[in-house]
């Protein structure tokens, strides 16, 4: 059961230590500002750099949760769906001041601290190594680490440049500027054989996380085939399309977004797909059945 009131202290820190920076803000100031006592406070969390990983950890979720949902009945190869993700990704960072946060912990005489601050550092650039797998040709998969690297580089760069000339111009145009730029130099690096950091170091810089664990199957293309069946097999506006999809979307997103699905809505679902006039015949759901039943 989450706890709520657990959630509410993190919420509270997280505005403190907007308002104040991390050192600035003691542990009474977090006591006064949630409203719980110093006994409750160390029962939820042992110190304030504890607390800090709590909201930075909240804040990652949140991104997760939103990238992972805009995936959800998409083709994750197409690059317009992943420039999409990179937008929400500074919206949520520009809203919950990120790089402010980790600026003030980083100056933490905290080496626990400074140690996750560090390795949360790289959880963008091995998502985009991720994403960046299923939008390029598996030829090209030598040369990604080094292009997520690029990627990133130029992104942050752009974006500190624009935001020195007060922003004038959009996030869009600077993250669909950069997915075009990275396209090419992905296609000519592969062409003169150009690589300087294999694939192979990506896990020394973080953990293989769940999202590619779910990506590193079947499931997502599965879905992909089978959502065009049950497009062509009802006319746009009809409701009984909208309810396949959001059955075929519901299956997907239990998947993605938790550790244990659950199985007995998950077949309960697929129970309802099946009364789907053109879908029992179609390979395509045999296929999918396939493997679904392999991932529980």
């Amino acid at each position: 059961m989450i706890n709520k009131r657990k959630e509410q202290v993190v919420h509270k820190a997280h505005e403190l230590f907007i308002e104040k920076g991390y050192h600035a803000t003691s542990i009474q100031d977090i006591l006064n500002h949630s409203r719980i006592s110093k006994g409750s406070f160390y029962n939820y969390f042992p110190s304030k750099g504890d607390l800090f990983k709590a909201v930075f950890t909240s804040i990652h979720i949140q991104l997760e949760e939103g990238r992972n949902s805009m995936l959800i009945g998409q083709d994750p190869s197409d690059i317009k769906i992943f420039a999409e993700q990179v937008q929400l990704v500074m919206k949520i960072n520009k809203k919950n001041k990120l790089l402010q946060l980790v600026e003030d912990a980083l100056v933490s005489n905290d080496p626990d601290l400074i140690t996750f601050i560090k390795k949360t550092k790289f959880s963008l650039l091995t998502w985009v190594y991720e994403r960046f797998l299923h939008i390029f040709p598996a030829d090209k998969k030598p040369y990604l680490l080094d292009g997520a690297i690029i990627f990133n580089g130029i992104l942050q760069n752009m974006l500190q440049i624009n935001n020195a000339m007060n922003e004038v111009i959009t996030s869009k145009q600077i993250i669909d500027y950069c997915t075009t730029l990275i396209q090419t130099i992905v296609e000519e690096v592969s062409e003169m054989g150009i690589q300087l950091i294999s694939p192979d170091h990506v896990d020394k810089l973080l953990p293989a996380s769940e999202y590619t664990d779910f990506f590193n199957n079947d499931l997502s293309f599965a879905t992909i085939s089978l959502k065009k069946v049950i497009e062509r097999s009802f006319a746009p506006g009809d409701a009984n399309l909208t309810n396949y999809l959001k059955l075929l979307y519901f299956i997907q997103e239990e998947i993605m977004n938790n550790k244990e699905p659950r199985q007995f809505l998950i077949e309960s679902a697929l129970l309802s797909l099946r009364t789907c006039p053109n879908l029992n015949e179609a390979k395509e759901f045999k296929h999918y059945q396939d493997v679904l039943s392999k991932m529980l």
